[in-house]
């Protein structure tokens, strides 16, 4: 029986390390993949600012010849493409994480619902305001009577 009570614990124990394993990584790449959104949005917006500067200058020299830009349209289209695929990246690696770890979005729900209605369970001392998670019959900090 201590046997089975051990093995129980070895094998939440491996599952707790897989899952912080598998979260670390992943939180890695999620931010691997914002740090290079955040560097391409630098490039857009300069590319942008280059084609503001070179449409004034067309308009200013009173050239009609506005082909130059399709070529600075075409790297903001693929820059664009590009910010997408990674934003598809960055939003499959929960649904990734649930399927190695054999946990859905709604399990994760599940658990952060039950964080709520701990912290709703929590006491508050009326006379000194100490807040305890445990369920107390006085106040350790002032003696107030908390239950009954």
């Amino acid at each position: 029986m201590a046997n089975d009570a051990f093995q129980k614990f070895k094998s939440t124990l491996n599952r707790g390390v897989a899952t912080i394993s598998v979260k670390t990584s992943s939180s890695l790449e999620k931010v691997k993949i914002k740090t290079h959104i955040e560097s391409i949005e630098k490039e857009l917006e300069h590319l942008l600012f280059e084609i503001g500067k070179s449409a004034y200058d067309i308009w200013n020299n009173d050239d009609n010849d506005f082909s130059v830009l399709e070529e600075q349209f075409s790297s903001i289209k693929q820059k664009k493409q590009e910010i997408a695929q990674l934003l598809d990246e960055y939003d499959s690696i929960d649904e990734r994480d649930g399927q190695i770890l054999g946990t859905t979005m709604s399990d994760e729900n599940k658990v952060a619902n039950e964080n709520v209605q701990v912290a709703e369970e929590t006491t508050i001392c009326p006379n000194c305001g100490v807040e305890y998670v445990q369920s107390v019959r006085f106040c350790k900090k002032c003696g107030q009577k908390l239950k009954d």
